[in-house]
């Protein structure tokens, strides 16, 4: 299991949020978002990493979330590093599921 899913205190299952967030977006993607907004900025291998899924899948699921507005997505050197807009904090907000708080503008 993911360690970006969050539980049901003593369910063992995934907690409410988790799951509408999931059905929103598809399973994958919600984890996908959720890693973003708590370690942003997050690389697409850091992404590939934590998840372990193809960089292709997160490239494909970063594009959906870019696209949709509730991530930006930068290159930088040879990495490419991805960060929760307010969209998509609002987002996870709604549903009741913690990000960690925007990381300072690097100059």
């Amino acid at each position: 299991m993911s360690p970006t899913n969050v539980r049901s205190a003593g369910s063992g299952r995934p907690a409410p949020g988790t799951r509408a967030l999931a059905a929103l977006l598809g399973a994958t993607r919600s984890q996908v978002l959720r890693q973003i907004a708590n370690h942003a900025p997050a690389t697409t291998n850091e992404i590939v990493a934590a998840l372990e899924v193809s960089a292709a899948t997160v490239s494909h699921h970063t594009g959906v979330l870019s696209r949709s507005g509730l991530i930006t997505t930068r290159r930088d050197g040879a990495s490419v590093r991805h960060t929760l807009t307010s969209l998509g904090r609002s987002l996870l907000d709604a549903h009741g599921l913690p990000a960690a708080p925007p990381a300072p503008p690097r100059l």
